[in-house]
């Protein structure tokens, strides 16, 4: 398995409890996330940690990663994390931050690729996939921006 670690950073003009219920929604990213091409949520009912979905996720490249993922954390509204397992391995965690009268969310996502030819490529291309990872990550924070300008109360 070809492990990946990435640390992104966004930077939002809106308070932090807005943030924090866009990433706290993740059955409305979609809205917002261009690159969220599915998500179902598997524990109706169950919000926080335990919560469970599956999201596939295409970027540039020609390829969706399709994985499920378990809440871990909550800590409102300054950390949200969770697991991750299937065509990605690993865990994820978001942490907000008030800064400069707008809010600053840092993700860390730490997984491994578990499809063969991931593996087989990851050498090779390791480049090419993260450049498509914060491609992918590009397009979530410029639409969360976006989405954000656009509520009621918005930045």
């Amino acid at each position: 398995m070809a492990d990946y670690h990435f640390v992104t950073t966004w930077r939002f003009q809106a308070p932090i409890e807005q943030v924090w219920e866009a990433l706290n929604t993740p059955e409305r990213y979609a809205e917002w996330w261009p690159s969220i091409v599915e998500y179902r949520g598997l524990t109706p009912h169950t919000t926080g940690v335990g919560a469970r979905a599956e999201r596939a996720v295409r970027g540039r490249l020609p390829y969706t990663l399709r994985y499920r993922t378990t809440v871990t954390r909550v800590e409102p509204p300054r950390e949200l994390a969770y697991t991750a397992e299937g065509d990605l391995h690993g865990q994820g965690r978001f942490v907000l931050t008030p800064r400069d009268g707008g809010t600053e969310v840092v993700f860390h996502w730490d997984v491994r690729t578990t499809g063969f030819w991931m593996n087989l490529l990851a050498l090779p291309l390791r480049g090419l996939f993260a450049w498509n990872h914060n491609w992918v990550m590009a397009q979530g924070e410029r639409g969360l921006a976006d989405w954000l300008r656009r509520r009621p109360g918005g930045g």
